[in-house]
């Protein structure tokens, strides 16, 4: 067996819902291993990114990778894709 080439889990951005004037992100660890022909996908919540107006909360859930927020920061396109998508 192999693991995606990228050597670990990735975080990716799920989908953005609206809750009243909030919009709740999930960020998600995804780790994708090769083997026999097939393959297996994990997929674990990390962190909640909540919005508010121009504000914006981090929660991470147990289990997050170190420096979580560095490495959410990354993401900031595909979170803001997100947001916009949820306000429409």
């Amino acid at each position: 067996m192999r693991e995606k080439e990228s050597g670990g889990p990735g975080l990716v951005v799920g989908g953005g819902r609206r809750a009243g004037d909030r919009c709740i992100i999930p960020i998600i660890s995804a780790l994708v291993v090769y083997g026999g022909g097939s393959a297996m996908v994990s997929l674990t919540p990390v962190a909640l990114l909540v919005t508010e107006g121009e504000n914006e909360y981090l929660a991470l859930l147990p289990g997050a990778p170190t420096k979580a927020g560095e490495k959410i920061e990354s993401l900031r396109g595909d979170i803001e894709r997100e947001k916009e998508k949820s306000m429409g």
